[in-house]
């Protein structure tokens, strides 16, 4: 090697980026009410309890927001 930093072109650079994202893993209020039919008032609702519960929790995307079983802290 002579000592030259090989530059790589942004293409790859997003592409090596995106290989390590975070994957989305969980679901939107309107999908688990979907998924349950349950109505959506009734499905936010008990999604809240569970959240203050410590059962589950949610991250934002936009203005959805992402449910997913609560994961241990102990890794």
């Amino acid at each position: 090697m002579d000592g030259k930093k090989v530059e790589k072109s942004l293409d790859e650079a997003i592409k090596e980026a995106l290989e390590e994202a975070p994957k989305i893993e969980g679901y939107t209020i309107k999908q688990i009410a979907e998924l349950t039919g349950t109505p959506w008032p009734t499905t936010r609702w008990h999604l809240e309890l569970l959240e203050a519960r410590g059962a589950v929790e949610h991250f934002e995307i936009g203005r959805a927001k992402v449910y997913s079983l609560k994961r241990s802290s102990k890794r």
